[in-house]
Formats: structure tokens, C-alpha cells, sequence
């Protein structure tokens, strides 16, 4: 499905959360660069699948909460992320992408994620069950700046980490294509039903709060991984 014109309301929206994601984080500095340890990267990869664990679940909430002509397209989409007819799911992607690091999947499953990643990612999660169904869908709007990145971090893994397997990378090279749809599609409601202040507010809060979850995830990996073995802090 293709948006007709970017002389929009959810256009616009795009192009402010596009300065807003933290694409510039030091953090992700570091991963380009090929400058993160070992242990950072999997501190990393741990926090982060507590993010793709919940993203059925998410998908189903949001599936169960919108009109029923929304949730025809929705379902496909909670389908790809779940997993069908012996394809893997993206959570389990993301964990042949952990075994490519070295970490077990009872290590990634069973870790104590860290505080705010747990906060930020059940917040996410509750604003698809318990808001406007137009607050979880906006959330996936971030999911049309995914390629580019999915394609950063497989230049990365290549150039500075050539231990990761090419099928340790599935998870990023699916992202590539699969989120040009996902983004397509969610752009696509997101204009049909922004008619009104009230529905863009909605629109606006669900973007916003996928973008800043994203920061906290960061920050709170950046703090926990990279400053306080700096600044020789307790963990």
C-alpha cells in the first residue's frame, strides 16, 4: 500500500521524529565504529531481545483493538513477526543473532534486563493494549526509517565484527525488506485515520514514545555497559 502524498499531517509527523530518533547516540557510535567490547555488544543483544520478545504480543494487541478493516492488514503483520508455516519468528531471529555472539539462548531468555529497558519496552507494550489503537499503530511508524539502519548494522557486524555469521545477520537482512512494507502499511492507516486533532494527538503520542523508548534503551545500555566501566563505577 502506498501513501499518496507527503504533503501530510503524518508526512510532517515523520520528518520531526526523524531529528528526533537518537540515530546519533553514542552508543550506536560505537557499534559503527567497531569500537564495542565483546561483553557491550552482548549487554546489548540481551536488553534488546527483551524488546523483539514482546513484539507479537504487541502486534495481537493492537490486532485485538482496531476496527475490523484495520485488522485484516494488521494481522498479516503480527503473523510475520510471530512466525508461520516453519518460518522462524523475529524474536527467534534475534536470537540466532545472539548465538552468533556467543551467548546461549537460556543466557538471553533468563537474563534480569536492565531497569529502564524493562520499563520502557512494558510501557510500550500497555499503550498497544490499554490506549487508542491509533497510539499502538503510530508506534510503527518508526519502522520506515528500519532499513537504512538494519543496513548500517550489517556493514558494521562485516567490517568490524567478521566472526558473526551471514546467518547470524537473518534478523537485520529480513528487517531490510520486511519493514518497507511494515512502514508502507503503517503510514498508510496512519493517513486514512488522522482526520481531527484528536486522532492526530493520538498519532503523535504513539510515534513519539516508540522514538523516545529507543533513547531510554540506549541511555540505560550506554550507562550500564560503556560509563560506568569509564567513570569505574558499581554496576
Amino acid at each position: 500500500m502506498k501513501t499518496q502524498t507527503k504533503q501530510s499531517y503524518v508526512w510532517s509527523l515523520i520528518e520531526e521524529g526523524r531529528k528526533r530518533f537518537p540515530e546519533q547516540h553514542p552508543f550506536l557510535k560505537l557499534l559503527y565504529d567497531g569500537k564495542l567490547t565483546i561483553e557491550q555488544l552482548r549487554g546489548w543483544a540481551i536488553n534488546r531481545y527483551y524488546f523483539h520478545s514482546h513484539i507479537p504480543e504487541k502486534e495481537a494487541a493492537i490486532a485485538a483493538n482496531c476496527p475490523p478493516d484495520v485488522r485484516q492488514l494488521w494481522i498479516e503483520k503480527l503473523i510475520e513477526e510471530a512466525g508461520e508455516k516453519g518460518k522462524p519468528s523475529h524474536p527467534e531471529l534475534w536470537l540466532r543473532f545472539c548465538k552468533g555472539i556467543g551467548l546461549s539462548k537460556e543466557q538471553v531468555v533468563k537474563a534480569d534486563v536492565l531497569p529502564a529497558v524493562r520499563m520502557a519496552v512494558d510501557g510500550y507494550l500497555n499503550i498497544a493494549r490499554y490506549r487508542p489503537w491509533r497510539v499502538g499503530v503510530a508506534g510503527s511508524l518508526t519502522e520506515h526509517l528500519v532499513p537504512k539502519r538494519m543496513e548500517k548494522f550489517i556493514e558494521a557486524f562485516k567490517k568490524y565484527y567478521p566472526f558473526i555469521t551471514d546467518d547470524a545477520l537473518t534478523f537485520f537482512k529480513e528487517h531490510m525488506v520486511a519493514d518497507v512494507e511494515h512502514g508502507e502499511l503503517t503510514i498508510d492507516i496512519a493517513e486514512r485515520y488522522s482526520n481531527g486533532p484528536e486522532a492526530q494527538a493520538e498519532i503523535r503520542e504513539g510515534y513519539f514514545y516508540k522514538i523516545d523508548m529507543h533513547r531510554v534503551i540506549l541511555d540505560a545500555i550506554y550507562l550500564e555497559y560503556v560509563l560506568k566501566k569509564q567513570l569505574k563505577l558499581p554496576s
